[in-house]
Parts: structure tokens; C-alpha cells; sequence
């Protein structure tokens, strides 16, 4: 498997962005216990946190990763290098974007004359990263000799370019002040779900594919057929973010399709999995039950009366955690954990605090019993949250000293052949 760049800061900046964002939940979640040194309002404090983890962990390290598989070290080749400079835009104006959403959430700032939001302007940047990778990812696998596209890949770069195409309609509409109340809600939804949905889990049905050797004739079906499934199900499901007296029957039909399609793809990308590398599925298993989890709780959606939990907040945040940090985080900080052969102890660390996270989220939602909540609560949800933080930063120092580690030892080889 392709070994880490030393050199290369771009693993080491979406470590830091994981980092800051995962502080910036902590103390979104340590602000309702008690108040801040600094005045910082929670919402825009929540904004800062998901942004930063959209585009500077769930879009920027997978894009690495992507292109550490078809191409690996220095090529001065003019799509490589594209794809390189985009991640660099990338983490530069990801990294932009999180001042002004943390300190004035999309609200626009006065400079000199002007008024500008800046928040949304470095956002619109970031996505403009995401186009030049995908160029050049483009380019270079037209072009390379003897590379065989990973399909879960290049269905999850689709859906990525799918996905800002609802964050673009809404800066339009703002400007415009066209649609309403429900159509920029609605694509805002539309961004969220084709992001997470889409580009999130295809990607990481990607990574592991790669890292189990998955074969296309081992699958139940194609995955030509699997992409698919999530494909068109992803964007449905858009609805499931919206107030419950802005949906209509014909979204509530919508939303429930998708919700089918996506659990039915990833369970059987699952299934496929676990039946033909049960014997060395390792620590593999961990986010494949995360994935199993959420597919669950999808299926449970999209056959329940929606006012049993559109209405609950709290249902949606253990979902979208559930994904994002479970399936997806754990599921990449494995994938990293095996390229560096690294002890198991470090991601046993990241995935007990994950755990623990998510437990602690169950408390949010109406699965808890009314009886046995109050205040306390606040704490708990509170302390679990600097965990993953405390985690992923003893990870990430392991990992550079990993990396380190085995660049000197190659250097020494070289020299030693040298000579």
C-alpha cells in the first residue's frame, strides 16, 4: 500500500483541521454548561465546526487519498500537479473560511465600503479546489498506463461535483432573493445530503474496497449497480433536513426512496464484504458495523410516521455523527493506521472516544427516557466531546513519527545502494 508523503502537509493539515473543528464542538457543546472566556455565539460556533470538518477533513484527506492511489510521490505531469495545487487551494481557503464562520457565521462584514460574506466567499473558493482536483484526477487517469480506476472513486467525485451545484444555487438565490423560504432551504439540504450521502459514504466504500481487495465479481452485484443505488438515492433524501410542515407528500415519498436505496447499497456492499474477507476483515469491521448502523436507522426513517422523529434534533445529530464521525472517521483513521503499521493501541484509542461520543449523543434524543434527563446531561455530552479531539491529536503525532520514521529508513537504503 502506498506509503504517507513526508513532505507532504496535506495529510497533516486535514489532522489539524479534524483537531480544531473537533475543539470547536467542544466548546459549541461546553458553552451550554457554562459561559465562555470569550463572547462567541453558539450558532456561528457551530457553523465554524462543520465547515471545517466538510472541507477540511471529509473532502480534503480523501481527495489525498485519492490521489496517492493513482499516483503516488513527485510527477511533474500536468494533471498530477493539478490535483496537488487544488489540495493546497483547498486547504488554504478551508482553513480561510473558519475565522469569519466563527466569529460571524454567513452574515456579511463590513470592509471599507464594502460588505462582504466572507464565509460564503471562501466556501464558493474551496469548492473551486474541488473542480481543479477533479480535473486533474481526470486527466491523469486518461492518460496513466495500467491504472485500474477504483469505481467507488470515481462515482464519489460525481457526487461531489453534484453536491456544490445545490451550494451554488444558494448563494445565487440569496443574491437574487429568489425561492422563498423552502427552495434555499431545500437546496441547502440537497448540498448536505448529496455530500454526505454521496461523496462521503461512496468514498469510503472506496477506501475499503482498496484496502480488503475487493474484487468486482465478489460483490452480490456490480458495483456499477451499488454506486448507483447511492447515486440517485442520496440526492432524494434532501428532505429529511427540512421542517416537517414544509414537506409535502411528494418529498416525503421522495426522501424515503433515497433512504431505501442508500441503506440497500450499502448493506449490500457490507454483506460483500464481511462474506468474502471475513478471515483477514481485521479492525475493518468497526466502521462496516458503523455503516450497518446507519443503514439501520435510514430504513427505520423511511418507514416510520416522519413526525416520530423529523421533529427530534437530536435523532439527526446522532445520525449524522453516527455517519460521519463512526463510519467515516474511524473508517479513514483505520485505513491511515494500516498504511503507517501502526499498534493497534492508537486506534483503539480514536474508536473507544468515538464511541463514547456517540453514546453520549443517544442522551439528545427521545430514545432516552424524559424521567431520567436534566441538566447533567450538558456535562456529559461536554466531556465526551474532547475525547476524539484528545485522540485523533495523540493519532496524528504517532503517525508523523511513523512517517518519519520509515522516510529516514529509505534514505539510508538509498544512500547504502549508492555507495
Amino acid at each position: 500500500m502506498t506509503s504517507l508523503a513526508k513532505n507532504s502537509g496535506i495529510w497533516q493539515w486535514a489532522m489539524f483541521s479534524f483537531v480544531l473543528a473537533g475543539f470547536t464542538g467542544f466548546l459549541f457543546r461546553f458553552g451550554f454548561v457554562e459561559p465562555l472566556p470569550v463572547d462567541l455565539n453558539l450558532e456561528n460556533m457551530r457553523h465554524a465546526h462543520s465547515h471545517l470538518m466538510f472541507f477540511g477533513w471529509a473532502s480534503l484527506l480523501p481527495l489525498y487519498l485519492i490521489k496517492l492511489d493513482i499516483v503516488s510521490g513527485y510527477h511533474a505531469a500536468f494533471g498530477v500537479r493539478l490535483m496537488k495545487n487544488a489540495l493546497w487551494w483547498i486547504v488554504i481557503f478551508g482553513l480561510l473560511s473558519f475565522p469569519p464562520f466563527l466569529l460571524y457565521g454567513y452574515k456579511p462584514i463590513a470592509i471599507g465600503d464594502a460588505s462582504l460574506p466572507l464565509s460564503v466567499i471562501f466556501s464558493g473558493m474551496v469548492m473551486l479546489g474541488w473542480y481543479g482536483f477533479m480535473a486533474g484526477y481526470w486527466i491523469t487517469r486518461r492518460r496513466k498506463k495500467g491504472y485500474t480506476p477504483n469505481p467507488f472513486f470515481d462515482g464519489a467525485l460525481v457526487m461531489l461535483f453534484v453536491s456544490s451545484l445545490g451550494a451554488w444555487s444558494v448563494g445565487v438565490l440569496q443574491v437574487t432573493n429568489f425561492g422563498g423560504v423552502l427552495l434555499p432551504k431545500a437546496l441547502t439540504h440537497f448540498f448536505l445530503a448529496t455530500f454526505i450521502e454521496g461523496w462521503v459514504i461512496l468514498v469510503l466504500m472506496g477506501l475499503v474496497a482498496k484496502a480488503l481487495q475487493l474484487k468486482e465479481d465478489e460483490f452480490e452485484v456490480s458495483p456499477t449497480v451499488l454506486i448507483g443505488l447511492i447515486a440517485i438515492g442520496a440526492p432524494l433524501t434532501f428532505p429529511y433536513g427540512i421542517a416537517d410542515g414544509l414537506i409535502n407528500f411528494d418529498l416525503s415519498v421522495a426522501a424515503r426512496t433515497g433512504g431505501v436505496l442508500i441503506a440497500e447499497g450499502v448493506l449490500l456492499f457490507v454483506y460483500s464484504a464481511i462474506k468474502n474477507r471475513w478471515s483477514n476483515i481485521s479492525i475493518w469491521i468497526w466502521p462496516l458495523l458503523f455503516l450497518v448502523i446507519k443503514s439501520v436507522m435510514q430504513l427505520v426513517a423511511s418507514v416510520s410516521p416522519m413526525e416520530m422523529w423529523l421533529s427530534d434534533h437530536g435523532t439527526r445529530i446522532l445520525y449524522l455523527h453516527t455517519t460521519l464521525l463512526g463510519a467515516f472517521t474511524v473508517g479513514v483513521i483505520w485505513f491511515l493506521h494500516h498504511m503507517a503499521n501502526m499498534q493497534k493501541k492508537y486506534f483503539y484509542f480514536v474508536l473507544g472516544s468515538v464511541v463514547l461520543l456517540i453514546m453520549s449523543l443517544v442522551l439528545m434524543t427521545t430514545l432516552w427516557p424524559e424521567s431520567l434527563s436534566g441538566p447533567w446531561i450538558f456535562d456529559v455530552l461536554a466531556l465526551a466531546a474532547i475525547f476524539p479531539v484528545i485522540s485523533v491529536l495523540f493519532f496524528w503525532i504517532k503517525l508523523k513519527k511513523m512517517v518519519d520514521q520509515e522516510h529516514q529508513s529509505v534514505e539510508v537504503i538509498r544512500k547504502e545502494v549508492v555507495l
